[in-house]
């Protein structure tokens, strides 16, 4: 994959002053993704720029405890609630997450020079829209209001956006195998299958008994707070971002939820499914079709994106179990 040195076009170093941390605002909504983005930014940045202190402001810091063990060592973040955002000056640079609602009059009345990089939700929209893909043409584009600057950042698997944030980027400690064997007692002599589902994919499983279509040299990986109710899983605690990474590696196939999850399954080269989240305006569906568009010209197994959509859509597991079950 292609990663974006972001500074070729957020950065004036001129400008900079290295001496005041970067704010980060990250709005979650969607658990998991939300946060875990934000966090690979901050890794990210840190190991590209050199620059370490970051201000978090959110409205979620039971995540942020738990992600907080993800952090590269040497960055230093300190977290505040949304409603503490005007006790402080801004930072002369703000990483905001995603599109939220800014305050800009706030921003405007302060006479130095602020800029803020404004991230996009994670988005294939632009293959429906050949012709005028606005996600490509909105990366980069540049707002200057008094002494706000805003640049738009958009977070996509398209040529042309700003692309996403890997583990792999700065990834210097690889995990084998057996480190989650013995760390987590993981049994061995078994294929692992990673189970990280929404909870009514999960009860639509387990009603379906498409657990039970898998002889016993599989063994169900749940994370978490997840428990599989099925007799041939184990529940591994909550992971880093790193070991994510590395167990997907080692897995026969994974199934995942959300934006991040996906992204470090594709980087896996497994066979996996993306459990995508099911919104009530039927939204998902459309970005259901923009992924597989990009899985055909991707040039993925037409087997495995046919199961995106025949599970997704219409809960028929079959052909799922028959791929995650090839040799």
């Amino acid at each position: 994959m292609k990663y974006l040195l972001f500074c070729l076009f957020i950065y004036d170093e001129a400008k900079i002053n290295y001496e005041l941390m970067i704010d980060i605002y990250c709005d979650v909504i969607d658990n998991f993704w939300d946060i875990s983005f934000a966090f690979k930014a901050m890794n990210t940045y840190s190991f590209e720029q050199k620059e370490n202190n970051f201000r978090f402001f959110s409205n979620n810091k039971e995540l942020f405890d738990v992600f907080s063990k993800s952090l590269l060592w040497e960055v230093q973040v300190k977290y505040y609630d949304f409603s503490e955002i005007q006790k402080f000056e801004p930072n002369t640079l703000i990483l905001n997450f995603f599109e939220r609602k800014i305050d800009y009059n706030y921003l405007e009345s302060f006479e130095y020079e602020i800029r803020l990089i404004n991230f996009s939700y994670f988005s294939l929209e632009s293959f429906h829209s050949l012709s005028s893909p606005w996600i490509v043409q909105n990366h980069g584009s540049i707002k200057h209001s008094n002494n706000l600057t805003v640049v738009e950042f958009s977070v996509s698997l398209l040529a042309g956006t700003g692309w996403v944030f890997s583990e792999k980027k700065f990834l210097t400690n690889i995990l084998s195998r057996e480190y989650f064997e013995h760390t987590y007692n993981i049994p061995k002599n078994k294929k692992w299958i990673s189970i990280f589902c929404y909870p009514e994919t999960q009860e639509l499983l387990e009603k379906s008994w498409f657990f039970e279509n898998f002889w016993n040299e599989y063994l169900f990986l749940s994370f978490g707070k997840q428990n599989l109710n099925t007799q041939n899983s184990f529940q591994v605690p909550f992971l880093t971002l790193h070991e994510y990474y590395f167990l997907l590696k080692y897995c026969h196939w994974n199934m995942v939820r959300g934006e991040n999850s996906l992204i470090t399954a594709l980087e896996a080269w497994k066979a996996f499914y993306w459990d995508i989240y099911k919104e009530s305006n039927q939204a998902h569906i459309q970005k259901l079709e923009d992924f597989t568009l990009y899985l055909t010209t991707e040039k993925y197994p037409l087997n495995l994106i046919l199961a995106q959509t025949q599970w997704n859509i219409q809960h028929d597991f079959q052909l799922l179990s028959e791929i995650f079950q090839e040799k």
